[in-house]
């Protein structure tokens, strides 16, 4: 009898019983929806044209980020106009180094 060792378990199972559990099956996609590249006026309707518009325009599509990703992005850009990031902070600081260090020449 054949035996095969279950990779998240440990267990040893026998082949015929044994199941492959992972994400290695194809993943279907549907069409997309055809739209005009605001890039070059082309019109894309499959995925095929856009992978190889995006290439040739070296762009990515915005779907591939979803709604969290944007609603983040731009969390963080007030949070740079506020002046509350970290990185803000430490450009506020150098910069009064600066000018501490200017006024302290004269």
């Amino acid at each position: 009898m054949r035996y095969i060792q279950n990779s998240q378990t440990g267990e040893l199972v026998p082949a015929e019983q044994y199941h492959r559990q992972s994400n290695d099956s194809a993943a279907v996609h549907g069409d997309i929806e055809a739209f005009v590249s605001p890039i070059d006026g082309s019109v894309i309707d499959d995925r095929a044209k856009l992978r190889r518009h995006n290439k040739k325009h070296d762009v990515v599509d915005n779907r591939a980020w979803g709604p969290d990703w944007f609603a983040r992005k731009a969390k963080e850009r007030q949070a740079d106009l506020n002046g509350t990031t970290e990185r803000a902070k430490s450009e506020r600081i150098e910069s009064l180094k600066h000018a501490a260090d200017l006024h302290n020449w004269r």
